[in-house]
């Protein structure tokens, strides 16, 4: 039988990994393999020139697939806290300048509202860890 700090070593871990898997997706999918014209249009409404707009989508996404590695290897509030943020400034810029985006079958709200509850999740597993540990 597992312990409650072994279930939530896991919980964590579990936690990690989809965040991890969710961003590295996010940047390798859409953005690196298809450059998908979503992508392309937030980069117009940007006032980006057409002929960097390609350039930009894909180090956007490796950005992201390099930020996804880091919950691989590092287990760290600030990571959490980081992940949070960037997906509310995001999902503010998508409601700002695309917001016909929202209503759609597959939305930026439903991912960055998953992907931020995950890192909420893992931080109440840090913070349970942490007190946890002997003194």
């Amino acid at each position: 039988m597992k312990s409650p700090i072994e279930t939530i070593q896991h919980i964590l871990k579990f936690c990690q990994l989809m965040i991890a898997l969710l961003w590295i997706y996010q940047g390798l999918i859409p953005k690196l393999f298809f450059q998908a014209t979503g992508e392309q249009y937030v980069w117009q409404q940007l006032y980006v020139p057409t002929i960097y707009i390609p350039w930009m989508i894909s180090l956007s996404g490796i950005a992201e697939i390099i930020f996804g590695g880091l919950f691989l290897w590092i287990t760290h509030q600030y990571l959490h806290w980081l992940s949070i943020f960037s997906l509310t400034g995001l999902l503010a810029l998508i409601l700002f300048i695309y917001p016909e985006q929202t209503y759609q079958a597959f939305n930026p709200v439903v991912m960055n509202v998953g992907l931020a509850s995950l890192s909420i999740i893992a931080l109440c597993c840090i913070r349970t860890l942490h007190e946890a540990r002997p003194e």
